[in-house]
């Protein structure tokens, strides 16, 4: 008697089929699109690379190390998305604005709940930071009108490249403030001209640049959170337009429409701002906000 044959090898695309059905009976029909998805992209990815073992022992074990050095104060999850310019291309596609509206880009990790409000005009630094600079401009509707009473939320870091909440030597209210826009609206606060910076990278994401012949480095720019009642709100940066890391910023947050000149201005320029003793910088900007309706 011939002895039976030995049923057929499972195929790598029959171990993907069973897992895309595993998800059939999901009730939520938005998390079953997600999650299947998710399979269909992770199987096509190791299929198209070849993933070996050994690579993907490597994988878990920097997922591990990246779960390790998170903390309340450190997000290192939110670095790999930045830096794989995910949290770019979901800003993106959450953010498609009409023609002539500020563009935006990522929020970023230091950014805290609750500054501290602002008169026009006012400091943002409660410490020496750097060269000071004037910011100032308007809040302007896509027809040109302007925006009274917007609510323009700022921060940024300081000449030794730290935010606040990085810096246990800064107030907690250091470099940040809201503001509000006036009847023109126009606004205007004193602050210090951004510098480069580097995000972290002692840790698996650095391990991933410096791997891969990449930098940590920022292009220095201000941050804003502009938003008015009936109008869309919009989370920007505005970029130095000197910087020499442009063209590489290592979370890919850099578009042209946000890169700004600052322009340098002596001690005795009349113009100066009250409390600024020596060479100071200014850099206007519009900000233009959608309305609430617009789609995107």
């Amino acid at each position: 008697m011939d002895a039976p044959e030995p049923p057929p090898s499972t195929s790598p695309e029959e171990i993907s089929a069973r897992v895309l059905e595993s998800f059939e009976r999901c009730e939520s029909p938005r998390l079953r699109e997600l999650m299947q998805a998710l399979v269909r992209h992770l199987h096509a990815f190791a299929t198209e690379v070849r993933l070996t073992p050994a690579e993907w022992e490597h994988a878990i074990a920097t997922l591990t190390a990246t779960g390790h050095i998170t903390s309340g104060e450190r997000q290192e999850f939110i670095l790999w998305s930045d830096t794989l310019g995910l949290s770019m291309l979901v800003d993106a596609l959450s953010n498609e604005l009409p023609p002539g509206a500020t563009e935006s880009t990522v929020l970023g990790p230091f950014h805290v709940d609750e500054s501290r409000p602002r008169a026009y005009g006012e400091s943002l630094a409660e410490q020496p930071a750097g060269v000071p600079a004037w910011f100032s401009g308007r809040v302007l509707a896509l027809d040109g009108s302007p925006i009274a009473g917007a609510r323009l939320d700022v921060w940024q870091n300081a000449e030794n490249m730290l935010y606040a909440v990085q810096d246990p030597g800064a107030p907690e209210q250091h470099l940040r403030g809201v503001f509000t826009t006036r009847d023109d609206g126009s606004y205007a606060f004193l602050a210090v001209r951004p510098t480069d910076y580097t995000i972290p990278d002692d840790g698996p994401v650095g391990t991933m640049l410096h791997a891969t012949g990449r930098h940590p480095w920022r292009p220095a720019h201000l941050h804003v959170i502009a938003s008015a009642p009936g109008f869309r709100s919009v989370t920007t940066h505005v970029f130095d337009g000197a910087s020499e890391r442009l063209g590489s910023d290592a979370v890919f947050a850099v578009k042209p429409s946000l890169v700004r000149p600052f322009v340098r201005h002596p001690a005795d320029d009349p113009a100066t701002p009250p409390g600024v003793d020596g060479e100071w910088w200014s850099c206007e900007t519009d900000i233009v906000l959608a309305p609430a309706d617009a789609p995107g």
